[in-house]
């Protein structure tokens, strides 16, 4: 960091934003810019190639008014002749065969929801009530203090698990005697 405040990485911001014309520049940054140039080597190459850049964009020819209409017209024209996958409202059904008109695809019918499955808030209920049975079965059953520790020790990530207790008995200790 320089005593003006304007870094290597400012200075390369400032060339990718504003590009090398320096009456583009924001006021506040050209004194700062001006002087990293004048005595950084690194800030001197990145406004030569930021200038190279502006040359040669300058010199690029502009896309004229009928080429960008052809060029819609293409897409256009292509967009119409590709297939759509569409509704199958769109799709009419004649002797048992699926057929569709113009550009589109039909979509195979789905299966016939099952009568016994629930929709709406009954299955959402239904998912919320099973997760809680799951949640207290492991709560009150042993299983929990098997997989948790493995499942910490595979994933690596701390459960809230308390560590077991391990007793160390020193064999050297005269109570123990």
């Amino acid at each position: 960091m320089s005593n003006n405040g304007m870094t290597i990485a400012d200075f390369a911001r400032l060339l990718d934003v504003y590009g090398s014309d320096r009456t583009r520049w924001p006021v506040e940054a050209r004194a700062g810019a001006g002087q990293l140039v004048g005595r950084d080597k690194a800030a001197r190459r990145l406004l030569a190639e930021a200038e190279a850049l502006d040359k040669a964009l300058e010199r690029a020819p502009l896309p004229s008014l009928a080429a960008e209409a052809a060029l819609a017209d293409r897409i256009v024209a292509t967009a119409r002749r590709s297939p759509r996958m569409v509704p199958a409202s769109n799709v009419t059904v004649t002797a048992g065969v699926r057929r569709a008109t113009g550009n589109v695809v039909p979509l195979p019918s789905l299966p016939a929801r099952p009568r016994w499955l629930p929709t709406g808030l009954a299955s959402a209920a239904g998912m919320l009530a099973a997760s809680l049975a799951l949640g207290i079965f492991l709560g009150v059953s042993n299983l929990s203090q098997g997989v948790v520790p493995a499942l910490e020790d595979m994933t690596g990530i701390n459960l809230g698990v308390q560590p077991r207790a391990v007793a160390q008995v020193d064999l050297l200790d005269e109570d123990l005697l």
